[in-house]
């Protein structure tokens, strides 16, 4: 910001003027008997222009609405997205008439959704009072969004351990429920871990970064990346192993967990060099009285 400066104006005196005499007076202009037809030809050139600009941007409504309303249902998102876009440039063009049929346009698609229709009428019936209406629609939302969850991860026939071996790196892991860190009564269930990484190749590893994908009953998915593990990363040479502990907390009795540690690879000149995904097989997440 620029720092104000403050001052004033000081009048000088003029000096006296000696009276000169008036310019001659300007020749009447002459007008010409075909000025009235150019003001007319230039009058009617602009409001052709400004049709012309009118009806371009109407017309880019319309396709706009028609490529919407050619959407699959499951290409709705596209359609919003094309409308959304549409209604932008109208904005930056001025041409508010087409702004304002696009704006109706995208809103008659988002009410086509059962769900944003469900939501509006929601706020329209709590802003008229009218509760018992608002308590059905709020019903029938819960419903709706019960019903889009995600599917709940297969169990059928997952163990609580896994084995998996990655150009020479091989990780077992296997879980288990930890009753007394869980409170069934409050939904908290607490899952402990034991990981078991081996350098079955021919050159020392290091673990550099890990990365779980962790999926709970309802289907929700959790990813959770950081470097190393347990605060550590662990170089690994040939024929050794790094086993650690770990804990998952749940709000489910059941779930699976799966990932890939990030490893690198020591070459001959005695750099880090190549690096591996080395995977961690999908294992299951189950309380003891949900045998496998």
């Amino acid at each position: 910001m620029l720092a104000g400066f403050s001052g004033r104006v000081v009048a000088q005196p003029a000096p006296a003027a000696r009276a000169r005499p008036a310019p001659p007076a300007a020749p009447a202009p002459r007008r010409c008997c075909c000025e009235p037809r150019r003001r007319r030809a230039v009058a009617a050139r602009d409001s052709s222009s400004g049709a012309s600009s009118s009806s371009s941007s109407s017309s880019g409504a319309s396709s706009a609405s028609a490529s919407a309303a050619a959407q699959p249902g499951g290409d709705a998102a596209a359609a919003k997205a094309e409308l959304r876009a549409a209604l932008k440039a109208a904005v930056a063009a001025e041409d508010y008439a087409a702004a304002a049929a696009l704006k109706a346009q995208l809103r008659e698609l988002e009410l086509a959704d059962p769900l944003t229709g469900l939501k509006f009428a929601l706020e329209q019936a709590v802003a008229e009072e009218r509760y018992a209406d608002a308590a059905r629609l709020r019903d029938q939302i819960r419903e709706l969004a019960d019903a889009a969850r995600p599917a709940p991860p297969e169990l059928d026939g997952l163990p609580t351990s896994s084995d998996t071996l990655t150009a020479g790196v091989r990780v077992k892991v296997r879980s288990y429920y930890v009753p007394a860190q869980s409170r069934p009564e409050l939904g908290q269930y607490f899952f402990a871990y034991s990981v078991s990484i081996a350098n079955e190749g021919p050159r020392p590893v290091m673990l550099s970064a890990r990365h779980w994908v962790i999926t709970d009953g309802t289907g929700k998915v959790d990813h959770v990346r950081g470097p190393g593990v347990v605060g550590e990363q662990p170089v690994l040479e040939p024929g050794r192993r790094f086993e650690y502990q770990s804990a998952c907390p749940l709000f489910t009795t059941v779930g699976t967990m799966e990932g890939e540690y990030e490893m690198v690879v020591l070459d001959d000149q005695g750099e880090w060099g190549e690096k591996l995904e080395v995977k961690i097989g999908r294992f299951a997440l189950r309380k003891p009285e949900l045998a496998e």
